[in-house]
């Protein structure tokens, strides 16, 4: 059997956690070794218990490994372990990093050069604001924007990067078999088609609460640095943070409302030491300077938005007045002295090719 096999398979068995899995490989010299051990062998390992060395020495291999197999082969997914050379380098170096990789799409020597982005399920305007300013100009300088498809922030920057035609990938916390959350199944189908969706959790692993710090793990090891966008005291993003600080990782934070309770967890962040970030040149400026050689410019990069092409006199002088901070209708009616309906019409024609976005409240912001 290829010994890629015996990787999976021993991901497969209950409770063999990463460094349970490490430990026993590390003994043993092999996922094959590991699986063909029996009971009182496995228990000579250090920290290894009765009950973790009866479901090795117990496991199906054959009828498990099938079974997984097939919902591998029917999902479109490949398998990368640590052994093979297209395991992220990123990953590699950190404690314990996954021994077994799902992927869905494709991982590329690019993604090296990564950040992650993660912040609140119910972010403000103002945090899916910024998200989308910054996972856009960071994707338009060539890197790759991490998150964990999770409802708000993590979902707004893979929408940023993907629509500027850059890579994006998403690190699960259950199997790749599953859409979570369910509304972000046309999402994942984006990301996959301009990065990749990973896990390492075997197929048809569900979404539990215990799952997604381990997630946090990989999501903040596979970046050079993490941006935290909105983040309440006892969010899981401040995890993330603390596993990059563990990583050796670049830690940065968005300021937030002082009294806003979504920010509580970012300005604690930035009392402690995290990287204030107030626009993109806050986060390229902390990279290595090998790093910063290989960014593309935004003059070289030609996913560098829409283009303003074709606009009537109207369509140019409406779209003067709006900033990127953001402008109320009421205020570019007023400055334009034109019919609201016609400035309404006008927005709406702006808004289709992609120069504003109406944001809650009739506000309007620049798209470039």
């Amino acid at each position: 059997m290829d010994e890629r096999y015996y990787w999976i398979a021993l991901n497969l068995v209950p409770r063999i956690g990463k460094v349970t899995y490490h430990r026993l490989m590390s003994y043993l010299g092999g996922p094959e070794a590991v699986l063909s051990a029996g009971e009182k062998e496995l228990m000579k390992i250090d920290n290894i218990r009765e009950g973790i060395a009866k479901k090795i020495s117990s496991f199906r291999i054959e009828e498990e490994l099938k079974r997984e197999l097939d919902l591998i082969e029917q999902a479109g997914v490949s398998i990368v372990t640590l052994k093979d050379p297209s395991y992220p380098e990123n990953l590699r170096s950190i404690f314990a990093p996954p021994p077994v990789l799902y992927v869905k799409g494709g991982l590329i020597e690019g993604d090296t050069i990564s950040i992650a982005i993660v912040g609140s399920r119910t972010p403000t305007e103002y945090g899916r604001l910024i998200t989308d300013k910054l996972s856009k100009e960071l994707a338009k300088r060539g890197i790759t924007i991490i998150s964990g498809m999770a409802r708000g922030i993590d979902s707004c920057a893979h929408r940023g990067a993907i629509s500027v035609g850059s890579r994006t990938i998403a690190v699960f916390g259950c199997g790749l078999n599953i859409v979570y959350p369910p509304e972000n199944r046309g999402l994942r189908d984006k990301i996959v088609e301009n990065g990749a969706i990973i896990s390492e959790f075997p197929m048809s692993t569900m979404p539990e609460r215990m799952n997604f710090p381990i997630r946090n793990h990989v999501i903040s090891g596979f970046s050079l640095g993490t941006v935290v966008i909105e983040a309440a005291e006892k969010s899981g993003s401040l995890i993330t943070a603390r596993y990059a600080l563990d990583q050796n990782r670049e830690v940065f934070a968005v300021p937030g409302n002082v009294d806003s309770s979504r920010s509580r967890g970012t300005n604690r962040l930035i009392k402690m030491g995290a990287k204030l970030v107030e626009d993109v040149d806050d986060i390229i400026n902390e990279l290595p300077s090998y790093i910063k050689g290989k960014l593309l410019t935004p003059s070289s990069n030609s996913k560098d938005g829409p283009v303003r092409i074709n606009l009537s006199e109207e369509e140019e002088y409406l779209f003067s007045l709006i900033t990127s901070e953001g402008e109320h209708i009421d205020f570019i009616i007023e400055k334009s002295k034109l019919p609201s309906s016609h400035v309404a019409s006008v927005l709406v024609r702006l808004e289709l090719k992609g120069l504003v976005r109406e944001l809650a409240g009739k506000m309007y912001v620049r798209e470039l």
